[in-house]
């Protein structure tokens, strides 16, 4: 799948799921913040109510009247650094050809993948009509401790419900996402399909994917 190609695919999912489910599924994924919480006994139930307090919080805060573009952007950037572990999500998408690209190389492309989502998915957000995200069953994985499932409905004042699965890691209290699971679609492993192809096409080249992700930030 090329670059264009998934592109043409996610807008294809959006316009088969709705527009506007799409929009506050993914903000939603993005905005989360991250919270200090006590007790690892209580992992599990900390890593629901984390999802919980938090979507409510990031609503709140980039739906305040009155915003400027500039400080919406800012709230969202903040929110994204607090939230998303970018590092592990950038190291994720990149697949082995991480491993190839230098240092200089992956703080370069970390920067222009933090740049894409703020600028590919901020003004999404303007679709957000009252949709309300209810936590269901939280699942720690056996293998490994520190990594959750967090299952939630995406309420909708108008429609059904939209399934969305939250992949969390926690440790020590401290809470951030890895990836959103919408309808079944993996934000991450889609992302990882584009990249690849780019890369591919560009012999494994990390620093070609960076330039191809700038040149498409400078369209957004």
């Amino acid at each position: 799948m090329s670059f264009q190609e998934g592109i043409r695919v996610r807008a294809a999912w959006r316009a088969h799921h709705g527009a506007n489910t799409f929009a506050v599924a993914v903000v939603l994924a993005v905005l989360i913040t991250a919270i200090i919480l006590p007790g690892r006994a209580q992992a599990a139930t900390n890593a629901g109510a984390f999802l919980s307090e938090l979507s409510s919080r990031a609503i709140a805060e980039l739906t305040e009247p009155g915003l400027s573009e500039a400080e919406k952007e800012a709230r969202f950037r903040a929110l994204i650094r607090e939230g998303f572990d970018i590092h592990k999500i950038g190291r994720f998408v990149l697949g082995r050809y991480w491993r190839r690209a230098s240092k200089s190389q992956r703080e370069a492309f970390l920067a222009v993948f933090e740049d894409m989502i703020v600028y590919r998915f901020l003004p999404l957000f303007a679709d957000y009509s009252g949709e309300a995200l209810v936590v269901g069953n939280v699942r720690q994985f056996s293998d490994n401790p520190n990594l959750f499932s967090v299952s939630s409905d995406l309420k909708r004042p108008d429609g059904a419900p939209v399934q969305v699965d939250w992949r969390i890691h926690g440790k020590d209290g401290k809470y951030r996402i890895l990836d959103v699971v919408a309808e079944g679609v993996s934000i991450a492993v889609t992302l990882r399909s584009e990249y690849a192809s780019v890369l591919k096409q560009n012999g494994g080249d990390v620093a070609a994917l960076t330039e191809a992700l700038r040149a498409k930030v400078a369209t957004l």
